[in-house]
């Protein structure tokens, strides 16, 4: 992990220098504390800063039930498309407890670091104008796509939201388009704070291909977050026990979380040129 994790960070670094764009998140927390200095701050877990716009409400419900090879599962998405139930097996809950967290965060480097994110029950309030209505482009018993486009009209997220029975695991595909005429470096994260089992001490990490947490007690449930399909772009899990701003990704960041409440980040440093659209497909998967 550590060798793969020491090439990517060469590899951001020359981008970064001939490209003109910041480091990864972690590398720049790495580099604050080695000048010790703080990271940009995130906020804690328990301190949302929302607008009224922010939801925890269950909107879009999906089941798949058990069999002899795989486990129950049952996960909910907002009309924002915040994923605020995921209960794998049955009655085994990993997101709908305490403060309810998850969803993306978008930060421009383009426009010198402007921000948007929505992570449900921890808040959306960040740099920039937020974010617009969404809409519900379709819904079927197994897949919900949502569209929300950004309040200056820059970006269009785009969800996929859908339930794979054969492996009991959802598939979230985020389409992220650029609507201006000029190539654009972004930070895209997916957010989640998990509480593997109802409990919100957890152990936690991240690597190039996936974030993870699970219950620090014997019977060791978790949720994983990972690649569901292969990407060109810079990516890293990692967790923190902060809800950070869109720009501020990494803030706090000390590798392993052994006993602590936090969540999960899973981030990518995508170029998208002008109006072009680039994509992220993730696998939440009870463990």
């Amino acid at each position: 992990m550590h060798e793969k994790l020491l090439v990517l960070f060469v590899a951001l670094t020359l981008s970064a220098v001939a490209l003109a764009q910041p480091p990864d998140p972690i590398r720049a927390a790495r580099e604050a504390a080695a000048a010790g200095s703080a990271a940009p701050a995130g906020v804690a877990l328990n301190a949302p800063t929302a607008t009224p716009a922010a939801t925890t409400t269950c909107t879009y419900q999906f089941t798949s039930a058990a069999t002899a090879t795989r486990p129950y599962l049952q996960y909910c998405v907002t009309v924002n498309g915040n994923v605020v139930e995921f209960q794998s097996p049955a009655g085994v809950e990993h997101i709908a407890v305490g403060t309810i967290g998850d969803g993306y965060a978008l930060c421009d480097w383009a426009a010198n670091g402007v921000g948007y994110h929505d992570y449900a029950g921890h808040g959306d309030a960040d740099t920039g104008p937020g974010w617009g209505a969404p809409t519900l482009l379709s819904q079927t018993a197994t897949v919900v796509k949502i569209a929300r486009s950004t309040a200056d009209g820059l970006w269009t997220l785009t969800q996929t939201f859908a339930l794979n029975a054969a492996d009991s695991s959802l598939k979230v595909t985020m389409a992220v388009k650029n609507n201006t005429a000029i190539s654009r470096f972004i930070w895209f994260t997916r957010f989640t704070d998990i509480d593997a089992h109802s409990n919100t001490t957890n152990i936690l990490d991240g690597t190039t291909n996936t974030v993870f947490g699970y219950d620090v007690s014997a019977t060791g449930y978790g949720l994983q977050i990972s690649l569901a399909a292969q990407n060109p772009f810079f990516k890293e899990g990692l967790a923190t026990t902060s809800a950070a701003n869109a720009c501020a990704i990494g803030s706090g960041w000390t590798g392993l979380l052994n006993g602590a409440d936090g969540a999960g980040y899973y981030w990518h440093g995508i170029t998208v040129p002008p109006h072009g659209t680039k994509t992220v497909a993730l696998k939440y998967k009870g463990i």
